[in-house]
Parts: structure tokens; sequence; C-alpha cells
């Protein structure tokens, strides 16, 4: 059982990627056999079962595809300041194929110091940092689906009230990474290619790609952002090893450390944090189960000196909520939660 199994972070936005069965048909390059078998009579002779020359053919390769925005069109992007969305890219071909990434915009007001894709690997929702590689293209089996977050940057001396139009095209490749062409002629001892994809954006109707984009207006930038990282996340005890070397075994003992730290200007206030964690996997720890570490609760929030702060509340089963008044400048707080792995 892996701990990125056993406890979660709840974070308001998340994508997560998924797959489904769309019925994109049978697989490009199967191979169809018509054998047909010939039953007469002539004269006084009866003839079965007489095998003619089969016929025969191989399917098609179909590239069909959508790429669709996953957020509200307008965007406003502070000067100087990174912001994600994402996009959600589905193969509705009848084959496994390569699918460059690349940026589709019109012509723009102000330029990106930045524009990167990144591919959500483990469908967990976010970017996490060994997820976050500039990704020039992905590879989908037929009838699935993939989510790619955008990351844009402007210089901070960037205009304010400027426009740009800009997001994220897709385009079906073969092995080789070269644009498919359709085929023109139809063979039927080989795989032709053919488009089946509508236009997205700007891009035609059965080209083999679909682009999509947000609009981005630039605003004044802030310091608005909290920034939360995981401490760690360790097992500390189980019932076959004790604490030497400890295995996430039924009945070991899971910490997890956040920290929430304001490394802005500005006070934040009314901060709820949330952790979600599976009960039917893990439970709680009890206070008498805890031992060491400094743990003395199965949940609870501390400053840089160890001192217990804000709320801490099992807001319903599986979820531990952190409530905090405010964090002011250069403050880090750090959430706490012992669970016991059933």
């Amino acid at each position: 059982m892996k701990l990125s199994r056993i406890l979660s972070v709840a974070l308001l936005g998340a994508v997560a990627m998924t797959s489904s069965a769309m019925a994109a048909g049978t697989t490009a390059g199967t191979k169809i056999t018509n054998q047909p078998t010939l039953n007469y009579s002539m004269g006084n002779k009866v003839i079965k079962d007489t095998k003619v020359q089969s016929a025969s053919y191989v399917v098609d390769k179909v590239i069909n595809l959508v790429t669709v925005r996953t957020a509200d069109y307008k965007q406003n992007l502070a000067v100087g300041e990174s912001k994600m969305v994402s996009f959600t890219v589905t193969n509705k071909g009848n084959s496994t194929e390569n699918f460059l990434l690349k940026r589709f915009g019109e012509k723009a007001q102000f330029k990106f110091s930045i524009n990167k894709f990144y591919v959500d690997a483990d469908n967990s929702g976010i970017i996490e940092p060994k997820e976050k590689i500039d990704t020039k293209y992905i590879k989908l089996a037929k009838d699935s689906k993939a989510t790619v977050f955008m990351e844009v940057l402007t210089d901070a001396k960037t205009s304010l009230k400027k426009v740009n139009r800009d997001g994220l095209m897709v385009q079906a490749v073969d092995a080789s990474l070269k644009a498919y062409i359709a085929s023109k002629t139809n063979n039927l001892s080989k795989v032709d290619v053919v488009f089946a994809d509508g236009n997205g954006g700007k891009d035609a109707k059965r080209d083999g790609q679909y682009g999509t984009y947000y609009q981005w207006t630039t605003v004044q930038g802030g310091d608005v952002k909290l920034d939360v990282v995981l401490e760690y996340e360790k097992v500390i005890k189980d019932p076959v090893n004790g604490t030497r070397n400890p295995k996430a075994i039924p009945g070991a003992q899971v910490l997890l450390k956040y920290q929430i730290a304001n490394k802005t200007k500005t006070v934040a206030k009314n901060i709820n944090f949330t952790i979600n964690y599976d009960p039917s996997m893990v439970r709680l720890a009890k206070s008498k189960e805890v031992f060491g570490y400094g743990i003395k609760k199965p949940y609870f929030i501390i400053d840089r000196r160890g001192h217990e702060i804000g709320k801490s509340v099992e807001t319903k089963k599986g979820t531990i909520t952190f409530t905090i008044p405010e964090i002011k400048p250069g403050v880090t707080y750090y959430p706490h939660t012992a669970t016991i792995i059933q």
C-alpha cells in the first residue's frame, strides 16, 4: 500500500486524470478475414463446403482527439506571478498514439516569459515537483484521456489590462514524432490514416490536431499566496518491526506533517486547511498509541516553537480540518496527523 494512497490533501480546483470507454472501435491494424464456402448440386452430385479464396483487409487508423479547457475561459494573470491552468486531452481514435503538445494562441498584446506544459502523471489533480518537467508530447491509449497543466508567467514590468489568448494545441504524430498525413487512397492491405477530429479554436476540421486556449488579462500582482509544503509522511512503527526500519503494513503508525508558510508581506486571515484520509484503509491513532516525535494527539497544529495554535477538528470521519485565525508575514505553522493502517 503506497503512502500516497493512505493520506491526501484536499486542494481547491484539483483536476484528476481519468479514463473511460468511448467506443473508439476496432483497433487499427486488425486484420479482418472473410472466408466464403460454396455448397451446390449439379446433376446427381451434391458438392458441400467448397472453400473459395478468402478476402481480407486491415482496419485503418482513425485519428480523433479533443482538447478541452477545465476552467473558465477568461483568466486574470498577475504580472510577475506564475499561474497554472489545465486541459483535458482525449484520444478518441482507434489506436495508441503520440501527441505533440504545442503552444496555441493568437497575436498577443504581451509576451510570456514562461509558457510550459506539465502532465499530471499520477492523476493526483496537482503538479508535484517531480512532475514539473516541460513536456513536449504524451502517449495515450485509445479511449483514454490525460490532464495537461499549462504554466504561464509574464514579466513584472508588463503593462496592465493587456490581453493574450494562449493555450494548448495537441497534434497526433507517428513513432518518429512527425505529423500524420491523411491517406489519399484506400489500400486494403495496409493501414491508411483517416482524420476524424473536429476543429478546435482556429485549427481546421479533420487535420489531426485540436487546440483550445484561455484569454489572459494582466492585472496588478500582489503577495496573496501561502506556501504549503509536505515536510514529511513517514511510518514510525509497525507491529512486526517496531521502530526499527518500520514498513507501511496493517497496524503501522503513519505520521503526516505539513508546513503552511506566509512568505508574503500581507497578513492572511481565516485560513482553513483540510487533510483527508480513507477511513476504510486507515484510522486516526488514539493518544495512547502515538509515541515520541513530539506527537501527543492524533491531530494538531503548532507554531515554530511547538506551541499549539488554532483549532483542529475531525469535521467528519476521514476529514481533519485545521482553522487558523491569521498567519502574519514570515510566520509558519505546522499541521500534524497520526494514523494507523487498518
